[in-house]
């Protein structure tokens, strides 16, 4: 019979493993059967309202703006709308000297964060379309019109688009690249299937009557709990890989890290506010959302928890499993470290592992502390 920290081991491996290396070709195959189309229209132009949070955006905000102006889209039916958290760098007199009746400010009474700007101006947005947009996040021409296409269909309620991040050299690291295109690809299985159950932060858009408010103290989570609360209300969210946008990202690996911590917390918090995604009575959704995130998010804790019970086993038992198992976990470990002090190139995506799961570790710890505000520091940025 297996023992207590046996079963842990077994558990924990097979909660890691089946995010990773299980789910892709499970949801390749459900897609390919049971994946349903988007019905799609290229001439569909409804009304949009462009909702961008700002605080402190001085350096961005501007070209932000211009950006969306230069889109590729009917002018008469593009307003834009900053909703800025009491920025005090002048952000609010740059938009106002936008001499244009498409842009619009707003500026909160006091601080509440990026939750309350969203809660309290989409409903004063007139648009039949909300594109939520951060103000460093930046457009391709066409990329309205080819995200908006998917609202001819009267079943889509959301729709993700494509956000790619670059740095000071105009190039990404390997690994971010490819971790975002291992989730670019299973958005866009999961789409297929149903709907993707979140959006890239900074690029997603929604019909405006399918919003509703979300929780106050609501941290760094938008992008998962408004698609989820579209998903409750029976629409589709899909993902639409050709309408593209960019962001730049902090070179600074510590500015990075404690960004993961920020939006790790915030999947916490969403976790448990989406319990009723655990029922498989939600369908594809349901199945989508524990196989790609529920079980994503708690991967540090698998980790730990596995580790530990081979850890223990490797004094206990007298398989020499164990120890080779735990002996491979601390090379991993001490790799890591070493990339932190050397540098060495070859040993950089086992650090990039390390970080982003004990980034989500910290973010998990941050929850507990407890969660009372959504007000957020902006991020440094190249």
């Amino acid at each position: 019979m297996p023992t207590v920290l046996e079963i842990i081991l077994i558990v924990s491996a097979v909660g890691f493993v089946y995010s990773y290396i299980i789910y892709p070709p499970f949801l390749q195959l459900l897609s390919a059967v049971f994946g349903r189309k988007v019905h799609a229209r290229k001439d569909h132009t409804p009304t949009v309202g462009v909702v961008i949070p700002a605080y402190n955006e001085k350096s961005v905000i501007a070209k932000k703006i211009e950006n969306v102006l230069a889109l590729d889209y009917p002018l008469e039916k593009l307003s834009i709308w900053i909703g800025s958290d009491c920025s005090n760098d002048g952000t609010d007199e740059i938009v106002r000297s936008f001499d244009s009746e498409r842009v619009h400010l707003w500026v909160a009474p006091q601080r509440g964060g990026k939750t309350e700007i969203l809660n309290r101006l989409i409903p004063q947005v007139s648009a039949e379309i909300i594109l939520l947009t951060d103000a460093n996040t930046m457009h391709n021409p066409a990329c309205l019109k080819l995200m908006v296409r998917s609202f001819a269909d009267a079943k889509v309620g959301a729709v993700a688009g494509r956000v790619d991040h670059v740095v000071a050299e105009g190039k990404d690291s390997i690994e971010e690249t490819l971790y975002r295109s291992f989730e670019m690809w299973q958005k866009n299985r999961e789409s297929a299937l149903h709907s993707t159950i979140s959006a890239f932060v900074g690029f997603y858009a929604i019909r405006k009557e399918l919003f509703a408010p979300i929780p106050a103290n609501a941290y760094s989570n938008d992008d998962v709990l408004i698609p989820m609360n579209i998903i409750r209300r029976r629409y589709r969210v899909v993902f639409d890989g050709e309408a593209r946008s960019y962001e730049d990202m902090s070179e600074s690996i510590k500015l990075e890290f404690w960004r993961r911590v920020r939006i790790g917390a915030g999947n916490f918090q969403a976790f448990f506010w989406l319990l009723d995604f655990l029922s498989p009575l939600r369908g594809w959704p349901a199945f989508c959302y524990v196989s790609h995130k529920a079980s994503r998010w708690f991967s540090p804790v698998f980790i730990l928890a596995g580790y530990c019970s081979c850890v223990a086993l490797s004094f206990l038992s007298p398989f020499a499993l164990y120890r080779i198992l735990s002996w491979c976990g601390a090379v991993m470990l001490f790799a890591g470290l070493l990339f932190k002090l050397l540098r060495i190139q070859l040993l950089r995506p086992v650090f990039y592992f390390i970080s982003m799961n004990t980034a989500l570790l910290f973010g998990l710890f941050r929850y507990f502390g407890g969660i009372k505000s959504a007000v957020w520091t902006r991020t440094e940025r190249i």
